[in-house]
């Protein structure tokens, strides 16, 4: 039996840029945000504004999250408008019982190692995009969204005060909002063991070449050729 490899390209540049781009800052988000939460070196004494050290990492934590908004609201537009038919929301319908039927099935038994053959996909696979909608569109909309309404504490009446504001009573106090925003951060690494073991996963078992697609952009269609 032969291998027929076709390559196609699947990843556009702006989508690769977004991916390496989150990548970063969610590192440096999740890095400097468990630092202020519990700093391990020189732990600040009195108020952390007074603190140059201190003041250094929420001053890096506040710049990574404006990036990580940027990215983020560029990504939501590219998936709604742009040209790219790969990365775009078109065939996500979780709202569908038609789209939890087979196919997303025959993919989680694959995942499990519960059947021998890959199903294969050009784009994400359907437990893919839903992994990627609820970690990745859901997640990042909360952490968004309660860090503005943090970072509004800073200006009482200000642009994020009066916008996202809302958050801080909702949660029942701005201690409860910091404690769920710091409690949901933890996605973001459990979330990034799933996506490594899937990709590596397909690199292994179908040999689609997904590691690299999101350098290259060209991922690998391989099938069997009768001999």
């Amino acid at each position: 039996m032969g291998r027929i490899i076709e390559e196609i390209y699947v990843w556009r540049l702006p989508v690769r840029l977004y991916h390496w781009i989150n990548a970063l800052t969610t590192a440096a988000l999740f890095i400097t945000g468990m630092y202020i939460a519990a700093p391990l070196f020189n732990p600040p004494l009195g108020e952390a504004v007074l603190y140059k050290g201190f003041s250094w990492w929420r001053y890096l934590h506040f710049a990574a999250g404006f990036i990580f908004i940027a990215n983020f609201l560029f990504r939501l537009y590219w998936a709604l408008f742009g040209e790219d038919k790969y990365a775009r929301f078109g065939g996500f319908r979780p709202w569908s019982p038609t789209w939890w039927g087979t196919p997303f099935r025959e993919q989680v038994e694959s995942y499990l190692f519960l059947r021998s053959d890959e199903p294969n996909y050009v784009g994400h696979n359907p437990v893919a995009a839903l992994a990627h909608f609820v970690f990745i569109f859901c997640g990042s909309s909360f952490m968004i969204f309660s860090g503005l309404a943090m970072y509004g504490e800073n200006n009482p009446g200000g642009f994020n005060s009066v916008w996202f504001g809302w958050m801080i009573p909702l949660f029942g106090g701005s201690y409860t909002l910091h404690f769920a925003h710091h409690l949901f951060a933890w996605i973001f690494p459990i979330y990034l063991i799933m996506h490594l073991y899937a990709v590596f996963r397909h690199d292994v078992v179908d040999r689609t070449s997904v590691t690299s697609s999101i350098i290259t952009g060209y991922k690998h269609k391989v099938e069997e050729e009768p001999s």
